[in-house]
C-alpha cells in the first residue's frame, strides 16, 4: 500500500512540475504581450503629446520651432504613422508657410518612398499633385492625381484627385483627355454631389473647345435627367437649362421649341418648365391652337394621357349603383368630372337630377346643348404620339 501512494506521489510531482512549467511561460508570454501593448500605447500617448506640441508652435506662426518638433517624432518613432504625418506636416510648413518648396517636396516624396501604399503616402501624391498644379507643371501633376485614382480608389480624397486630373488636362488644353476623365468621374461616382459639376464641366468644353455641339447638349440633357430632382444640384440643373433654352432647346430631350401662336396667351418664359410632363403639356397646348382649338389649360389623367381643358367639352367617370334601394340601383351619378368648369355647370343642371344622378328623361345632344360629354378614359391625348416625340426617360 505504501509503495502504491509513493508511486501516485512521485507522478504527481512530476504532473505538477509540468504544471508550474507551462503556467510559467503563459505568464511570461501574457508579460510579454502587456508591455508590448503599453509600448504601444506610450508612444501613441508621447508621439500626440508631441503633436499638440508642434501644433502650438505653428499657432504662434513659430514654423521653426515646429519643424524641429515633427523631425523629433519622425526620428523617435521610424516607419509609424505618426512620423508619416509628422512628415506630411513638415511638407506643408515649407511650402505654405517658408517659401521652400523643395524641402516640402522631399517630405513628401520621403514619405512615398518608404510606405508606398499608405494613405499618408496618398495624400502626399495629392498635396504634390496640388503644388505641381499651381505651378503649371500640369503633366506631373497628371501623374501624381492619376496613381491616386488608380491605387487609392478607396479613399474619399481619390474623388478629389479624378476632378484635379481632369482640370489638369484642361489647363494643359488637352481637351479630349478632360471629356473623358470628367466623364469616368460621372459614371464612377454617380452619387456625388460634384458628379453634376463634372458632367457641366464636360458640357461646356465639347462646346466651347471642341467644338462638339451635339455632344454637349446630350451631356446637358443627361445632367438634367439625373440630377433634376437631387439636393445641391440646383445651380448646376438652372444654368444647364438656361444654355439649352438660349438654344431653342429642350432640356428633357424632346428637341427644337415649336413655334408659338402670336395669340396664345402666354408668351414669356413658356419654355421654363420645372419637369418634362410640364413641357410636354404646353406643347400638347400649342399644338391644338395651331390646330384652331383654343385651350384653357391641360392636366393628366391616372393613366399618363393628357386632357385638355377645352369650353363646350368635359370629361365624366360614371359610377354605377350596384345594390341597396331597389330605385336606385343601375342608375349612374359622375364619381368624377373633367375639363371646363363654365361647361360642367351647364352640364350638371340640364342633365343631372337633384340628386346628381343622371337624368334617365333626356340625353345630351352635343348639337342641342354644345356640349361633348367624353366618358373617362376616352378623349385622352397620348402626348408622345400625339407630338410625335420618344418617350423621356430618368
Amino acid at each position: 500500500m505504501s509503495i502504491h501512494l509513493l508511486e501516485l506521489y512521485s507522478k504527481l510531482s512530476v504532473t505538477m512540475f509540468f504544471v508550474r512549467r507551462k503556467t510559467m511561460k503563459y505568464m511570461k508570454y501574457c508579460l510579454l504581450i502587456t508591455l508590448v501593448l503599453i509600448t504601444i500605447l506610450q508612444i501613441g500617448c508621447l508621439s500626440g503629446g508631441v503633436m499638440h506640441s508642434a501644433k502650438k508652435l505653428v499657432e504662434a506662426k513659430d514654423y521653426s520651432g515646429a519643424i524641429e518638433v515633427y523631425q523629433s517624432i519622425v526620428e523617435s518613432h521610424p516607419g509609424t504613422v505618426n512620423a508619416r504625418k509628422a512628415q506630411l506636416a513638415i511638407g506643408k510648413l515649407y511650402i505654405e508657410h517658408m517659401n521652400q518648396s523643395d524641402k516640402g517636396i522631399d517630405a513628401y516624396e520621403a514619405i512615398i518612398a518608404e510606405a508606398p501604399t499608405s494613405d499618408e503616402a496618398a495624400e502626399a501624391r495629392y498635396r504634390l499633385g496640388s503644388h505641381s498644379f499651381y505651378k503649371q507643371d500640369y503633366e506631373t501633376a497628371q501623374l501624381h492625381f492619376e496613381t491616386i485614382v488608380n491605387q487609392f480608389s478607396h479613399l474619399e480624397l481619390s474623388q478629389n484627385a479624378h476632378l484635379m486630373l481632369a482640370k489638369s488636362f484642361e489647363k494643359a488644353e488637352k481637351f479630349e483627355d478632360a471629356v473623358e476623365v470628367y466623364d469616368n468621374f460621372a459614371n464612377r461616382y454617380p452619387e456625388s454631389k460634384r458628379a453634376p459639376q463634372a458632367l457641366k464641366n464636360k458640357a461646356q468644353i465639347q462646346h466651347k473647345f471642341l467644338k462638339d455641339v451635339d455632344g454637349a447638349i446630350q451631356t446637358l440633357q443627361l445632367l438634367i435627367r439625373k440630377y433634376s430632382k437631387s439636393k445641391g444640384a440646383e445651380s448646376d440643373i438652372k444654368d444647364a437649362k438656361k444654355v439649352l433654352m438660349e438654344a431653342n432647346l429642350s432640356p428633357f430631350g424632346f428637341g427644337a421649341y415649336p413655334e408659338v401662336p402670336v395669340d396664345y396667351p402666354i408668351q414669356e418664359q413658356i419654355w421654363d418648365n420645372a419637369t418634362p410632363e410640364h413641357e410636354l403639356l404646353v406643347r400638347v397646348e400649342v399644338k391644338l391652337w395651331k390646330q384652331g382649338i383654343k385651350t384653357k389649360g391641360a392636366g393628366y389623367g391616372e393613366n399618363g394621357l393628357v386632357y385638355p381643358t377645352i369650353s363646350g367639352v368635359i370629361y365624366v367617370k360614371w359610377v354605377t349603383i350596384e345594390e341597396g334601394d331597389p330605385n336606385l340601383v343601375g342608375r349612374r351619378y359622375p364619381g368624377r368630372v373633367m375639363g371646363d368648369g363654365e361647361t360642367a355647370k351647364k352640364w350638371f343642371s340640364l342633365y343631372l337630377d337633384k340628386q346628381r344622378f343622371e337624368r334617365t328623361d333626356i340625353k345630351n345632344d352635343p348639337k342641342v346643348s354644345g356640349i361633348t360629354v367624353y366618358e373617362l378614359p376616352d378623349g385622352g391625348i397620348d402626348p408622345y404620339k400625339f407630338l410625335n416625340l420618344p418617350k423621356y426617360r430618368e
